[in-house]
């Protein structure tokens, strides 16, 4: 093998390592989120979003930035009280895929969510979208659009015309 082939290969390997890598602190930062989400550390949703962020959650509302962004969860606190004055949010996700190119990728995953809505148990499931920046080194969200497929109480279940019973 001469010199630049090897040189060449070098290169490739590194580009492919770097994918490796960046596809797992990306899934990484997907799950964080869920897990600030689970254990009700709203406050710290928004340092996982570029300064530039877009946030788009369907009929629940949409922010522009990371300061906004992270204003919007730090209200939900206040709008999903389980009775005792704490939010009651667990979510799941499911099937993360994630394609890196370079400083950017995009990524998209399944969300399973139980949470209580005015004083009733609810299930809603939907689909993000996401866009990713590398920013220092860090990867961030630069956006999320989730599509939601339905949010409705558990006594209704999701099989009737009306889909969509949460508002934020």
């Amino acid at each position: 093998m001469t010199t630049p082939d090897v040189l060449a290969e070098l290169a490739e390997l590194r580009h492919r390592i770097d994918a490796l890598e960046s596809r797992e602190a990306i899934q990484i930062l997907r799950d964080r989120f869920h897990d600030h989400v689970n254990t009700n550390r709203w406050a710290e949703i928004g340092d996982l979003f570029t300064d530039d962020a877009v946030m788009d959650y369907d009929y629940l509302g949409s922010a522009s930035g990371r300061a906004e962004i992270g204003a919007f969860f730090a209200r939900i606190p206040e709008l999903l009280p389980d009775g005792e004055g704490a939010p009651f949010v667990r979510q799941f996700l499911h099937a993360h895929a994630v394609e890196v190119d370079g400083d950017t990728a995009t990524g998209t995953s399944h969300l399973f969510a139980t949470p209580i809505y005015h004083g009733q148990s609810f299930v809603l499931a939907g689909r993000f979208a996401d866009t990713y920046q590398r920013v220092d080194g860090r990867w961030l969200f630069a956006s999320v659009a989730l599509e939601i497929w339905y949010s409705v109480p558990v006594t209704e279940g999701w099989a009737g015309a009306r889909r969509h019973h949460m508002q934020l």
